[in-house]
């Protein structure tokens, strides 16, 4: 089972003063280095509610939760020898925020809002797989941004799964233009480890598109969506 939680990255002024208590020394630097307030707001907003779901599973306070780098570098929770390994991945978009928790299988997960691109076809001109592209030129003008990240959503949480980023060329593998179904991705030279699942998301918010990405068996999801820190009175 995977669980996916959903929850929104604008709060108010005081609800992101409380999420920033939790928050690791690492992660207050890493806010303080966005230039917009906008998207360090969002950027607390998203880590410190990441921290009281994974602190629901660990039954741990939330600024308790030690996160570090994993394989690669992708961010782990720290495990305790003998015990299962939690997975998780999170992602944000444009005041949208979504968490991937899981035991064992590696997970990715990307959400993003639709929104105007001009430049579509020229972006994936240079990052699709070739089908990929013939796909996207077929799809009429006014469709083809959700069309394109309905391919960029799969892809992105199939590479964050594999724990490499962007490092990991997305024209490597080719995924059906449709992007309504769960589908098998393989790549060619690596061995069945590294096969993913993907699955389409269907967010709780209109005008996003989002897809989730783990190794070993097709898994169950369970989705909710709510704000982790309960409303103050003065909202």
């Amino acid at each position: 089972v995977v669980q996916v939680h959903w929850f929104p990255t604008d709060l108010p002024a005081e609800r992101l003063d409380r999420l920033a208590l939790l928050l690791a020394d690492g992660e207050r630097a890493r806010a303080e280095r966005f230039r917009l307030p906008l998207d360090r707001n969002r950027y607390v907003a998203a880590r410190g509610q990441m921290r009281i779901l994974l602190a629901g599973w660990l039954g741990q306070v939330p600024a308790a939760v030690a996160i570090e780098p994993g394989r690669d570098g992708k961010p782990e929770v720290r495990s305790v020898p003998g015990t299962e390994r939690i997975q998780f991945n999170l992602s944000h978009s444009e005041g949208v925020g979504v968490l991937a928790i899981g035991i064992e299988d590696e997970l990715g997960i990307d959400v993003e809002r639709i929104r105007p691109m001009p430049d579509a076809l020229a972006i994936a001109e240079k990052v699709f797989a070739v089908g990929e592209i013939l796909a996207l030129r077929g799809v009429a003008d006014e469709a083809r941004a959700e069309a394109f990240f309905r391919y960029w959503t799969r892809k992105e949480a199939v590479v964050k799964s594999l724990g490499r980023g962007l490092s990991h060329p997305l024209n490597g593998f080719e995924l059906t233009p449709d992007g309504l179904a769960p589908e098998r991705v393989v790549f060619s030279g690596e061995g069945p480890s590294a096969a993913r699942w993907v699955l389409p998301l269907t967010p709780p918010y209109p005008g996003f598109v989002a897809a989730l990405a783990t190794g070993g068996a097709l898994p169950r999801i369970c989705s909710g969506s709510s704000e982790v820190i309960g409303p103050s009175a003065s909202a």
